[in-house]
């Protein structure tokens, strides 16, 4: 029960035991003011009747009038004279008490009246002649006792109302400042270690002041933690002159590319021609500033055409030789002459040294090998070198794609969502400890007309398009259905271009909202470099879907990792790792310190760390002793049994 309602309860508690005792407390008080009243009225009227009766002749028939005169006169049960032998000389009984209506039964039985008698003595002179009781009508009594409880009920209402509304708004005032402790310690307990202005209220200052320094000690030991695996990271991914990832890094992410189930990805190798005869004649010093604008402008080059693939990394192989790789791509040659000519208004600046800067471009496929991809790349960039002049040798491949122009791309992408064809094919994540699955991968597939398009052929189209919210949201609805059959959880990739545009953003949460139980099982991911480019728009979504009970997580993580400002405010669930790391793990005591620790920042927020894109089963007992929890990849299938 929350202390809103506790608060509630408390107050409805007293004020109705409040009532309560002052209900009793004034028909007690009334009821004894009533049975004094009547039994000063029946010892007044007793007395009155005996001092008459003394004085008068005693005959019968005087006395049986003056009885009989003063009982109908007055409401009285009985008047009774008795000798002092104990006869009977006179008596006046109501045959029948007065019925009122208005006075339930109940409240006689409750509230009963116990008036004594009124008692005098008549006297016959010197002599006694009797003595007389008078005793008054009850009912009457009863009927004013009931009216005046009914009047005390309808003020003390009208008081428990008022202080009802009294006491509503008081308790508004003091639990104002409660509800932002209250969203503070939903937060913690989402893994959001968030920060609260404290309140005027002395205990629930006292109370965030607390969590404040627990929000504050979690956030400097993981950014403490950020800067260490960074520096690791750096140390061990990075050339030391350019910045740029280093050849085995670079290398590693190309095999992790070739690896993925699908993608049409491509790479562009471009070279810094004679660069040992630039060093001379520019100096080391020189040259190495020329090499870090170089890498600089290799790094910021594809922000100006990012709507033309997904993803895209830097690398330098050796002392010249820089490498690009480009996912999700079907505009390669459109890309490489764009790259030169940056480079060739770039290497115009360098008036002494003239860098010549020829490139070899080309798509690759999932499936090949890293050598016949290098060995094809190679032979372009020799070829444009053998050109003197910062040129490209692009090779376009012939592929099931390329076929196609862009207007048949929209019409056949556009049908295809209008004909809900959107399904997938699911790959398992295993946790390691156990060999229990996880959740599923689920890759999507598009059925129509007769084929079977890959996620890998029909994203560049949908990005260039605009159309990547529409898949997703389409994606997601694929999988509640098939939850509604299979309930198994579920791991879907998203675009932060979905939540970029309102509707889809909208779409998506009413989605997750109308699973009910199921959003449970949806585990929704994001790439890491695309939510550190909207971080905000991301960690409002985060706040939005909370509440449904589906999963958040990051994945290709670890490139970027540490450049994630207050990560623990994200509440993310889990965060799968970039499968470039793991490629000859084994060998990579950089890689291993890197991970270890990324496992145990991320434990420390509650994280669950799957380790993806896993090529070798071998690894498994390696990642379990670097802290991973969960894999999959190639390399990663439950156990025969």
């Amino acid at each position: 029960m929350s202390l809103n309602k506790q608060l509630w309860l408390a107050i409805a508690v007293l004020m109705m035991l409040a009532f309560i005792s002052s209900f009793t407390i004034s028909t007690l008080s009334a009821r004894n003011y009533y049975q004094e009243q009547l039994q000063q009225k029946n010892i007044d009227n007793a007395n009155s009747l005996a001092l008459t009766l003394s004085q008068v002749e005693k005959d019968e028939v005087t006395v049986e009038l003056l009885v009989a005169a003063q009982f109908d006169t007055g409401h009285y049960r009985r008047i009774e004279l008795i000798a002092p032998s104990g006869g009977v000389l006179q008596r006046k009984v109501s045959a029948l008490q007065a019925k009122q209506d208005t006075v339930p039964d109940w409240f006689v039985n409750l509230a009963e009246l116990s008036v004594p008698a009124g008692v005098a003595q008549v006297q016959d002179g010197w002599h006694q002649y009797g003595t007389l009781y008078v005793e008054s009508q009850t009912q009457v009594a009863y009927a004013a006792l009931w009216h005046t409880t009914l009047r005390l009920t309808w003020w003390l209402l009208l008081v428990a109302l008022a202080c009802g509304a009294l006491g509503s708004w008081l308790l508004r005032q003091i639990t104002r400042p409660l509800k932002d402790v209250v969203k503070q310690a939903e937060a913690i307990g989402g893994r959001r270690f968030i920060m609260s202005n404290e309140p005027r209220t002395l205990e629930f200052s006292r109370l965030v002041r607390s969590m404040n320094q627990l929000s504050g000690r979690v956030r400097d030991m993981l950014e403490s933690e950020s800067r260490r695996l960074e520096a690791l990271r750096y140390q061990h991914q990075h050339d030391a002159v350019t910045g740029l990832a280093n050849r085995d890094t670079i290398n590693g992410q190309l095999d992790a590319l070739l690896s993925e189930d699908d993608g049409h990805h491509a790479i562009i190798l471009v070279r810094i021609s004679e660069l040992a005869s630039i060093n001379r004649t520019l100096g080391r010093e020189q040259t190495d500033r020329l090499l870090t604008e170089f890498s600089r402008l290799l790094q910021e080059w594809p922000a100006s055409e990012q709507a033309m693939f997904a993803d895209v990394r830097v690398g330098r192989l050796n002392g010249s030789d820089f490498l690009l790789l480009l996912t999700d791509t079907e505009e390669l040659v459109s890309l490489s002459v764009s790259l030169n000519q940056r480079l060739l208004d770039w290497s115009q600046g360098w008036l002494k040294a003239q860098p010549v800067l020829p490139q070899g471009a080309c798509y690759f496929l999932a499936g090949e090998s890293r050598g016949e991809v290098m060995s094809r790349v190679d032979g372009l960039l020799a070829a444009a070198e053998q050109r003197g002049i910062t040129c490209v040798e692009a090779r376009e491949e012939v592929t099931a794609n390329s076929h196609r122009s862009e207007g048949e791309w929209r019409q056949l992408l556009t049908q295809a969502m209008t004909a809900n064809a959107v399904t997938s094919v699911r790959f398992p994540v295993l946790q390691l400890a156990g060999d229990v699955q996880l959740h599923e991968e689920a890759m999507m597939r598009l059925h129509w007309q007769g084929n079977i398009w890959r996620a890998g052929d029909i994203m560049p189209w949908a990005r260039r398009m605009g159309m990547m919210p529409e898949f997703d949201v389409a994606m997601v609805e694929h999988v509640i259905h098939a939850l509604h059959e299979k309930a198994e959880p579920v791991a879907v990739n998203l675009s932060m271009e979905t939540l970029r545009q309102a509707a889809s953003r909208q779409r998506l949460i009413s989605l997750l909202n109308e699973a009910g139980e199921l959003a449970s099982l949806l585990w929704l991911e994001f790439s890491e470099r695309h939510v550190i480019a909207d971080l905000e728009l991301f960690r409002a979504f985060c706040i939005e879907v909370k509440p449904s009970g589906c999963h958040l997580g990051m994945e290709r993580a670890g490139r970027d990792f540490a450049r994630i400002a207050h990560l623990e405010e994200l509440g993310l669930d889990y965060l799968k790792v970039d499968g470039s790391l793991f490629i000859g793990l084994e060998s990579n005591d950089g890689n291993q310190g890197f991970l270890r620790g990324l496992c145990s920042l991320g434990h420390s927020i509650g994280l669950c760390m799957i380790a993806d894109g896993v090529q070798q089963a071998e690894q498994r007992e390696l990642l379990m002793a670097l802290g991973f929890d969960a894999a999959g990849g190639p390399g990663i299938r439950p156990e025969k049994k």
